[in-house]
């Protein structure tokens, strides 16, 4: 039965809900749906993804530093209400936090009796000192009365919501889907010339925003350690406030001539061919989407054991070594014999196969039901 759907997400500059949302609004308009993604501003890579079977409602509404500003976030509710009036849509999907608490206020507000479907993607050991993101949890439980199931994107953010009283039985676990395999475009990037500069050595990459919870500062020194043992370079995909701290450490260290910092690269399959080893060095991480995408190249993958999703994904160890977050000597061992006994690719690539826009499209469908 086709049912009229809107994925909520606030802009498409991010790369965890944002991304996941635009993949599951595309494959639910595959299946048959009338699909609307709904933004207060549509900018950002992720832009690029959506179908264009997908309707795309953009508020336009401007972005200061991280976020809209309270006046403009009060009339973007004002204006969400008035769109959930008008589309009177079945089912309506929402994330990160601060989406969540805007769209359960919308839905009051506009009279709409859709079902309501928010999603949580970080461990509650994230800190955050962002005002909306604070005041989402402090307001959860407006959000709970109004969700008909809460989308959790690990089992451990699950049983992180349900300490803030989220009833279990109206949890849904469905994790973060990967994305399609895109094909090689064959394209030359600067970046990859300023890696073969680096010099000789296996390539052990990283993704994500430089941001503290990445622990971005962890990685470069386990990777110092590791080249007192052997040569290697280190790249990391990203961009983000802790750029030139990041680079200085990297001075620090005596290492910058063997780090790139080539900023965001639109180009996921260009990243993961470089790579020998993909690390995640993270302190928290609700999922770790990234992980999925290493894998799904075939390419040996090494995290922290951040709650929650890197062992939920890896299976205690069982696709990759998890080390103790924060611990430069056990993450530089990690690496260093990861780099000597790679984890079978096809094993790899079995296990991302469990996370196929399909397999999670069915999960989103039954909820519809």
């Amino acid at each position: 039965m086709q049912r009229r759907i809107v994925f909520h997400v606030p802009s498409l500059r991010g790369g965890g809900a944002e991304r996941v949302f635009v993949l599951m609004a595309n494959e639910m308009a595959r299946r048959g749906h009338e699909v609307t993604l709904f933004t207060w501003n549509g900018e950002g890579p992720n832009a690029a993804l959506r179908s264009d079977a997908v309707h795309f409602v953009d508020l336009g509404i401007p972005i200061h530093g991280e976020g809209f500003g309270k006046p403009a976030t009060i009339a973007g509710l004002w204006r969400s209400a008035g769109f959930y009036r008008r589309l009177k849509p079945d089912a309506v999907f929402s994330g990160p936090e601060f989406a969540n608490l805007i769209t359960a206020l919308a839905l009051n507000l506009g009279f709409s009796k859709a079902k309501f479907f928010p999603s949580f993607h970080a461990a509650a050991a994230i800190p955050s000192n962002d005002f909306g993101s604070k005041l989402a949890v402090l307001l959860s439980g407006l959000v709970a009365a109004r969700a008909t199931k809460a989308i959790a994107v690990s089992a451990g953010v699950g049983r992180d919501i349900a300490a803030r009283g989220v009833a279990a039985g109206r949890i849904a676990v469905i994790n973060n889907p990967l994305p399609p395999a895109a094909a090689r475009t064959g394209q030359v990037y600067p970046w990859q010339a300023e890696l073969t500069a680096l010099g000789e050595g296996p390539v052990i990459a990283t993704a994500g925003r430089l941001v503290g919870v990445k622990d971005h500062k962890t990685l470069l020194r386990a990777f110092a350690a590791l080249l007192k043992t052997r040569p290697a370079r280190l790249v990391l995909f990203g961009e983000g406030p802790l750029l030139g701290e990041l680079e200085a450490e990297s001075r620090v260290l005596g290492i910058a001539s063997r780090v790139l910092f080539p900023g965001y690269v639109n180009d996921p399959a260009a990243c993961y061919a470089a790579a020998d080893l993909f690390v995640l060095s993270s302190t928290s991480e609700g999922f770790g989407n990234v992980l999925i995408e290493a894998m799904a190249a075939g390419v040996p993958v090494v995290s922290t054991d951040a709650p929650h999703g890197p062992r939920e994904i890896l299976a205690d160890g069982k696709y990759g070594t998890l080390t103790p977050v924060g611990d430069v000597d056990a993450l530089a061992d990690a690496m260093g014999a990861t780099l000597e006994r790679p984890t079978d690719a096809a094993l790899l690539r079995g296990r991302a196969a469990d996370y196929t826009v399909e397999r999670i499209g069915d999960q989103y469908e039954a909820l519809l039901r």
